[in-house]
């Protein structure tokens, strides 16, 4: 008996659902866009109705999902319970993230704190609505991270802190969890082109511009020179739609390592940040990151002569 060939254009059914937060653009969208080509139904997190109208697909199933907001949290569970397929999570990404960068004397405190909510708070909290469902199917969670949580540079102060605290919580998690049938994954990213790198530009130029003089006299260079370097650094970087590719990747493989990087930068500075003595690396940071273009005083911050 002839088997019917199977059509090339479909796309393989999983029956199975997929989470990713922070899908309304950027790496998010592109992983749920990937992982809904892999046959995952994918509860897509957005914060509003047109990002939901924007990444609605097949495949795809935008979810009001702002991390730091416990009720949106709770609603995505009982989604999950109430499936009407009665699919099993078999993946959460945990993408959602922002980043707002400036010298670490400089970023208000309420920066650092919003920085935290979001970055690590937000994750947590997914994780922990999460898990009982991750278990009964034997899920995988992966946890975007950054270069930044290994390698602390000029100005990251408080994004990297926010990466670094992830890096060690999956560790822990990881090590929990193991035992149940749950996998914890790293993926640590280099540059990637997106919206919220972009921005990230921006809003460190609007910090600095609001520093006062001797603030300006300190970091005003340093500031310039980061910004300057990174944009240049973006127009080459990894896509976001490679970069979600990848992730997929990751978040379906049959026996996943532990951690994975995205990017040749990440895969150069990741390295050097583990092996170099500390005082070494400060040197490289130092004279990649030299400026002799200081961010301009306006008038009105100047001291009087």
């Amino acid at each position: 008996m002839t088997r019917p060939r199977k059509n090339p254009s479909e796309k393989p059914q999983k029956n199975e659902l997929a989470v990713v937060s922070g899908a309304s653009s950027g790496i998010g969208a592109a992983t749920a866009q990937a992982l809904a080509a892999r046959g995952y139904h994918v509860l897509a997190g957005v914060r509003t109705e047109g990002e939901a109208a924007a990444v609605r697909a097949e495949g795809i199933e935008p979810v009001t999902l702002d991390i730091t907001v416990p009720e949106h949290i709770e609603a995505l569970a009982r989604r999950i319970g109430d499936d009407p397929g009665r699919r099993v999570l078999r993946v959460l990404v945990n993408n959602a993230g922002i980043e707002i960068n400036a010298p670490v004397e400089v970023l208000p405190l309420s920066l650092w704190r919003e920085q935290f909510e979001v970055n690590l708070f937000g994750h947590i909290a997914v994780i922990q609505g999460l898990l009982p469902f991750l278990r009964r199917g034997r899920g995988r969670i992966v946890n975007i991270s950054s270069v930044g949580g290994v390698a602390a540079l000029p100005v990251f102060g408080a994004y990297a802190a926010t990466k670094f605290a992830l890096e060690a919580a999956s560790d822990s998690l990881r090590r929990e969890v193991s035992a149940h049938g749950v996998q914890v994954v790293v993926v640590q990213p280099g540059g990637v082109r997106t919206e919220m790198a972009l921005r990230s530009g921006e809003t460190s130029l609007d910090i600095a511009a609001g520093m006062n003089t001797e603030h300006r006299r300190l970091y005003g260079g340093l500031v310039n020179a980061t910004v300057s370097s990174n944009t240049a650094f973006l127009e080459r970087a990894m896509s976001a739609a490679r970069a979600g590719e990848r992730i997929a990747r990751v978040a379906t493989t049959r026996r996943p390592r532990t951690r994975y990087t995205l990017g040749t930068d990440a895969a150069l500075i990741i390295p050097l940040a583990r092996f170099l003595p500390a005082r070494l690396m400060d040197g490289i940071l130092a004279v990649s990151h030299r400026s002799r273009t200081p961010i301009p005083v306006p008038e009105s911050a100047r001291s009087p002569s």
